[in-house]
């Protein structure tokens, strides 16, 4: 069944549209969803109904907040089905996968709540003695909420949580090719009995109408998790406002000689290949002492086979499809690119035929890669380990030296070398001995500022004080 979606304005959806865009599946390359583009009109409604909602709400208790984000959480488990099944057929991630998203997005809004009541002022001492003096948290108004499609409830989660949680309102604008999920994730929201306005949905594929809401004069802050380019430009058009952006990864994984070469053989498959590397923390490249990156290679490529490509909906699955033809594109450009300069391919490489798209990708093992190759260079969002060999003294430069400083890890048996990489690398999340991806929904996690990575932490915590702001209350005697 095709998704007719529009959008949301706050108890009621906009009327028909007459342009509208298509959404297709990765998996079979069926309509999933036909959605009624919104334009800059669309904007300014949502904007005026979420800026109504804060007022309207300014006077909730933290605890009813909290009851209506642990109600939301009750409706998303709810439909969890529902939601996994509409979103594997958007994204092409497998429905395993997908289910366990919406339960994480679920505890987000748990978190969220709970957060919240906890979210004191403080009474300090101050030299008048007339006087007594407090501080509260408030919330700061209307956010733009921008997500991707990779994961497409969660990620959401990580700011419409917290904002809903603290009296803030958001005005929601997903991935163009996840809308339909999103609208079954508003439902929810609708039905827990969130106030009218307080989350508002654009649903649209056109980006000035995106740089329209970013910059619109009554949207206070920005969170956006995307890619390095769009934050830049969300960066630059919301200049002035409060923002949150968790950008792009390519986050490097650093082997030394005396790590366990099986363990880390396990973690880097799961680093690069769950969600088919689909995920900004994934491993986009293994920087390895060369002493040992051939044996590490092989040791991954042994591993490819434990992660099956196929149904998306099968059980036995554990990749699906990559979501865009764009993506499985610069994957066979990248991997060829690299072994035409002399790079083994150990496992993979190429688009898997017999399935209804070529977007079905095999997990990949790409040894003796040069540290300049794309494969390396670039992040690929693709099922794909690059083996980089390097001399041991390098790693850690080389792991520096990237534009993006969202996330790595380090394997080594060695406390004293793992300690100097806490205090060396240059990366928001620095993970030894485990795998890159590695994290929970109450840890902040964001870019190292001053590289491409973005500004800003989400994580509930962080993104619930990231939203609000102090007021300073000063009383006299009369």
């Amino acid at each position: 069944m095709t998704a007719d979606v529009r959008s949301w304005l706050g108890g009621r959806y906009t009327d028909p549209a007459a342009a509208r865009y298509r959404v297709r599946s990765p998996v079979d390359g069926e309509v999933v969803a036909e959605v009624h583009r919104a334009g800059p009109d669309t904007v300014d409604e949502a904007v005026r109904a979420a800026s109504a909602a804060v007022v309207a709400d300014r006077r909730s208790s933290p605890y009813a907040r909290r009851d209506r984000c642990l109600a939301v959480a009750d409706r998303l488990i709810a439909r969890r089905e529902e939601i996994a099944a509409l979103v594997t057929a958007e994204t092409g991630r497998t429905y395993q996968g997908t289910l366990a998203e919406v339960g994480k997005a679920a505890e987000g809004f748990r978190l969220a709540g709970e957060e919240a009541i906890r979210l004191a002022g403080r009474t300090p001492p101050v030299a008048a003695t007339d006087k007594l003096v407090t501080t509260r948290w408030r919330p700061t108004g209307v956010w733009a909420v921008i997500t991707p499609w990779n994961f497409p409830v969660n990620i959401p989660v990580e700011y419409l949580g917290p904002l809903v949680a603290t009296g803030n309102a958001a005005v929601w604008k997903p991935a163009p090719t996840t809308v339909a999920s999103a609208d079954l994730v508003l439902r929810c929201m609708v039905e827990a009995g969130l106030p009218e306005g307080q989350v508002t949905l654009v649903a649209t594929d056109d980006t000035a109408v995106a740089e329209y809401l970013v910059g619109h004069p009554r949207v206070v802050g920005v969170g956006l998790t995307g890619s390095t380019a769009t934050g830049t430009a969300v960066g630059r058009r919301a200049a002035g406002k409060r923002l949150l952006l968790e950008l792009g990864g390519n986050g490097p994984i650093i082997v030394f000689a005396d790590a366990d070469l099986a363990h880390a053989a396990d973690a880097i498959a799961v680093s690069c290949f769950t969600a088919s590397g689909q995920i900004c923390s994934a491993g986009g490249r293994v920087l390895a002492d060369a002493r040992i990156a051939g044996p590490l290679a092989e040791a991954v490529a042994a591993r490819a086979g434990d992660y099956p490509t196929g149904d998306p909906y099968a059980p036995t699955t554990v990749l699906g499809p990559v979501h865009l033809p764009a993506l499985a594109t610069r994957f066979e450009e990248q991997v060829g690119a690299a072994a035409g300069a002399g790079a083994r391919v150990l496992s993979g490489g190429r688009h898997l035929s017999g399935f209804p798209t070529g977007q079905y990708l095999p997990a990949t093992v790409v040894g003796d890669v040069a540290v300049d190759a794309a494969l390396s260079r670039q992040e690929s969002f693709a099922p794909v380990a690059p083996i980089v060999p390097l001399p041991a003294s390098e790693l850690v430069a080389e792991a520096n030296r990237s534009g993006y400083g969202l996330s790595t890890a380090v394997f080594t048996a060695d406390l004293g070398r793992a300690l100097d990489a806490l205090d060396d690398l240059e990366f928001g999340s620095v993970v030894v001995n485990d795998r890159s991806t590695y994290w929970e929904l109450h840890l902040p996690f964001g870019g190292w500022e001053g590289k491409d990575s973005g500004t800003g932490r989400v994580g509930v915590p962080a993104v619930v004080r990231a939203v609000c702001q102090q007021q300073t209350l000063s009383l006299s005697r009369p």
